[in-house]
């Protein structure tokens, strides 16, 4: 397998290269050298720029593949400035980067640890790995007495204390991993305002607490909280992509990069597939999809 070739099958274009994809996973051991290498190069200093434009499908198929190996040089690459992350996974780095970081989760929690308390790292990637914590905690990689504890430890260790959007990743995990516990923790952290009430209300977490509670064990499989599954089915129910399809003329020329804030709808196609009413909404605004998206489209509708 030639890295230049696989690099280059990889380059970010639209629609979904699913043949690329399936040259690739057939190949997954000689793969998976090249990938790392090229998160290296990227991350080295001056970029790469040919790495950069495979990093999307580079990031989401480790983490299809489950590759712990991957965990440690995938941390390093969200420790990059939000506009150069921004260019390398788009929205995606919201809504699916958690489900990708659980997949890679080697069991050490420290490098997750070590991103939701550094101030210096974008608000809206700190409170995703909470999210990243929680999925891993689900489905069984990391001891639920030891995240309640970490999240404990957030409390008081967490900057800034005041209103940013960690909070809200923080209260999320709580709630989804059912710790009662933590309750009054959460309950100052609103008070305080730490949490947007323009995000979601007490409310909104004490129903999400009370449902994780009353569903144990928790179903890692339901919702955001689950991890990331096979490459194809994921991303092209994720809205980032068209699907290829036989051309009977010569396609229109489009954009290189095709991110989901371009993202032009196709007829028939639902880009909130697979998004539960108490989700986080998956245009990034930190709103629950019931008080966003979902009510836009249904006043749309009326």
């Amino acid at each position: 397998m030639d890295p230049a070739q696989v690099i280059a099958q990889l380059a970010f274009r639209t629609p979904l290269p699913v043949e690329a994809i399936r040259s690739v996973e057939a190949d997954r051991a000689a793969a998976i050298p090249i990938f790392l290498h090229a998160i290296d190069s990227y991350l080295s200093p001056g970029g790469d720029p040919a790495a950069q434009e495979a990093l999307f499908f580079i990031f989401h198929l480790l983490g299809a593949w489950r590759e712990k190996s991957a965990y440690r040089p995938l941390v390093r690459l969200l420790r990059c400035p939000t506009e150069a992350l921004d260019a390398v996974l788009g929205d995606s780095l919201l809504e699916t980067g958690p489900r990708v970081m659980a997949a890679v989760f080697d069991r050490d929690p420290n490098p997750l640890y070590d991103l939701i308390l550094d101030e210096n790292v974008d608000q809206f990637l700190r409170g995703a790995m909470c999210q990243a914590l929680a999925i891993a905690t689900l489905q069984g990689d990391l001891p639920r007495e030891e995240a309640a504890r970490f999240l404990r430890a957030c409390y008081f260790e967490l900057t800034p204390q005041r209103e940013c959007f960690v909070w809200h990743g923080w209260q999320a995990a709580i709630a989804v991993l059912g710790l009662s516990e933590l309750k009054p923790l959460v309950e100052e952290a609103f008070a305080r305002g730490f949490i947007s009430s323009s995000w979601l209300g007490l409310k909104d977490f004490e129903e999400d607490l009370q449902r994780a509670i009353h569903h144990q064990p928790p179903q890692p499989a339901s919702g955001n909280f689950r991890p990331f599954g096979d490459a194809i089915d994921e991303l092209a129910g994720s809205g980032f992509f068209e699907l290829e399809q036989p051309q009977l003329a010569p396609p229109a020329e489009k954009p290189a990069r095709y991110f989901a804030t371009q993202w032009e709808p196709v007829p028939g196609f639902n880009r909130f597939k697979g998004v539960g009413r108490n989700n986080p909404c998956p245009c990034g605004s930190g709103k629950k999809f019931k008080k966003c998206c979902l009510r836009a489209d249904a006043l749309d509708a009326a």
